[in-house]
């Protein structure tokens, strides 16, 4: 009887774990498309371990492109949070690069 509790346990806790990636990105997911989040909604999202902190973010930035930080932004797209930095690049290019709050992940590039 103890070794069927015992394992009953470890299903439950296992199943808990197994969705643990669900609820966190339900947990994460933005409600204001098309917004951008304000500085105090970064920070408490920042210290709650919800997204990636701005400067490891900037720093992946730099392994994509090199150049002068011009503006950087947490925006809600497609139901998720994404970091938008504009980088100046050393031939007067401005660079889009977006990268996933969350996981961190480059999303894309664009040019201007």
């Amino acid at each position: 009887m103890m070794f069927m509790d015992s394992i009953r346990r470890c299903l439950s806790l296992l199943c808990c774990l197994m969705m643990l990636p669900t609820l966190t990105a339900a947990a994460c997911a933005c409600p204001k498309e098309g917004q951008d989040v304000s500085q105090d909604e970064v920070l408490q999202m920042t210290e709650n371990g919800h997204i990636e902190p701005f400067p490891a973010i900037l720093e992946k930035a730099r392994e994509y492109r090199s150049g002068k930080l011009l503006e950087a932004k947490l925006d809600c797209i497609n139901q998720r949070y994404v970091y938008e930095i504009d980088m100046l690049d050393h031939d007067g290019q401005i660079r889009a690069l977006r990268f996933d709050a969350v996981t961190g992940r480059h999303l894309d590039l664009e040019e201007d």
